[in-house]
């Protein structure tokens, strides 16, 4: 079952923005949603590997906030250089700034210019920390479940209210979007 909450109607032209925290499925739903609407594909974290470095190298290096700099800047310009509507999938962390910093206001603001499509497992916060935890520590990135389950707690309650779409399902990225392309009524 694929529930969707629209906030607000998608434009025509519109880029569809994928948020939500690490192991919720944004990947594998923008390469589904990109491959039916033949729209090109932004995965910032795979940009950000090709164009700037590996991710755990460069927290490891310079930090979690150089990090945070580096790939929101990195989405500034993927969204200035956009001629047509494309699918973007944000990083887990893009949203997870402090509500009065300079980098959150910016990425919001990098997301108020497409449409924004938050997607989370289940809005029962202990079932979606079961589920996004269990795929996040089988993605071989070194992860510990406790740091996870507290990251993921952390960011639920700010995942659950962004975007202008609200997606909630375990369905497979078909499922998902095939109802997200119907009800977005996206030709």
């Amino acid at each position: 079952m694929v529930y969707i909450n629209c906030r607000r109607p998608w434009q025509a032209g519109e880029t569809l923005v994928l948020l939500g925290p690490g192991g919720v499925g944004k990947s594998t739903l923008g390469r589904e949603l990109s491959r039916r609407l033949g729209w090109a594909l932004i995965d910032l974290d795979e940009l950000f590997c090709s164009v700037i470095g590996n991710i755990g190298e460069v927290i490891a290096q310079k930090g979690y906030d150089h990090y945070r700099a580096e790939n929101l800047a990195l989405g500034e310009r993927c969204f200035a250089d956009l001629k047509s509507p494309a699918i973007f999938v944000s990083s887990s962390g893009f949203l997870a700034a402090p509500p009065d910093s300079s980098d959150f206001t910016r990425a919001a603001a990098l997301v108020e210019k497409g449409y924004g499509v938050t997607l989370l497992p289940s809005l029962d916060i202990d079932r979606a920390t079961d589920i996004v935890v269990a795929r996040q520590l089988t993605r071989g990135f070194g992860f510990v479940q406790s740091s996870e389950e507290r990251k993921f707690r952390q960011r639920f309650p700010i995942y659950q209210t962004i975007g202008d779409a609200l997606v909630v399902s375990t369905a497979d990225a078909p499922a998902i979007a095939d109802d997200l392309i119907t009800t977005l009524a996206i030709a």
